[in-house]
């Protein structure tokens, strides 16, 4: 049995259910004066019942990874990504190439998605750009190969990854999980919510709708910036530190 159902169920025999009365008694109740009720115990069986409600969100929230619901340490949220801090992270995936899309233009992708995609001015126009539908309104990324400003990331082979998607649409499509030595970091950048991992690798994983997770849909990330920019969310990978981080995020037109 799970710490989860442990809970529910110690939960489920401590609920109080009022008794059913003896029809003598009422009766009595109703020719005598009325004495003096105590209100029924329904403030502890109301908690209780509270309690357990969350209790089974929050295992639906962390049950997207195996064994998280014994190790999470911190849990951050953004509309359209999730963070998980954890005690121990699972064993890491074998490489395998991105799976970012169908290869597309620019102009293209603006005409088929449910939303104007933004370009960091900051890193000039992209070397490529793919689209995917596994999202309501879609997603796009933009691929900048290496170079002096952008060096290579280990985990991309990029120098700069930007996904973008409605965050709206899909609450909690990105997901990550990271170990104790990651730094991440709560921000605002102009006013928009922000959360910067950096240091250790963590893993980034797609939680689309409909789609059960699988072990292999993990892959390593480098440095990233999750902002949420009005109804999108951006999602910036690289190895670059968090000033050029927030110079990109700034520079998004």
């Amino acid at each position: 049995m799970s710490e989860l159902e442990r809970q529910l169920t110690q939960l489920g025999r401590e609920l109080d259910w009022l008794p059913t009365p003896e029809l003598s008694h009422a009766v009595r109740e109703r020719i005598a004066p009325a004495p003096v009720r105590r209100r029924p115990p329904i403030f502890r069986r109301s908690l209780a019942i509270a309690l357990a409600a969350l209790l089974l969100l929050a295992g639906g929230v962390f049950a997207a990874v195996p064994g998280v619901r014994d190790a999470v340490l911190e849990f951050f949220g953004l509309q359209g990504a999730t963070v998980e801090r954890r005690e121990e992270l699972p064993p890491p995936p074998p490489p395998a190439p991105l799976q970012l899309g169908e290869r597309t233009t620019l102009d293209a992708a603006r005409d088929s998605l449910g939303f104007d995609p933004l370009v960091p001015e900051a890193a000039g126009e992209p070397d490529s750009v793919y689209v995917q539908r596994r999202v309501p309104g879609g997603s796009i990324a933009l691929a900048y190969r290496p170079s002096d400003d952008l060096p290579e990331a280990r985990s991309t082979g990029l120098g700069l990854l930007v996904e973008e998607f409605r965050g709206d649409l899909a609450p909690e499509y990105f997901g990550k999980t990271a170990g104790e030595a990651t730094r991440i970091e709560r921000l605002r950048i102009d006013g928009d919510r922000a959360i910067w991992l950096e240091g250790a690798p963590h893993f980034f994983f797609y939680r689309a709708q409909n789609e059960p997770f699988r072990e292999e849909d993990l892959r390593i990330a480098q440095n990233v910036l999750l902002l949420e920019h009005g109804r999108l969310l951006v999602r910036m990978e690289g190895a670059f530190d968090l000033d050029q981080a927030v110079e990109l995020a700034r520079s998004l037109r």
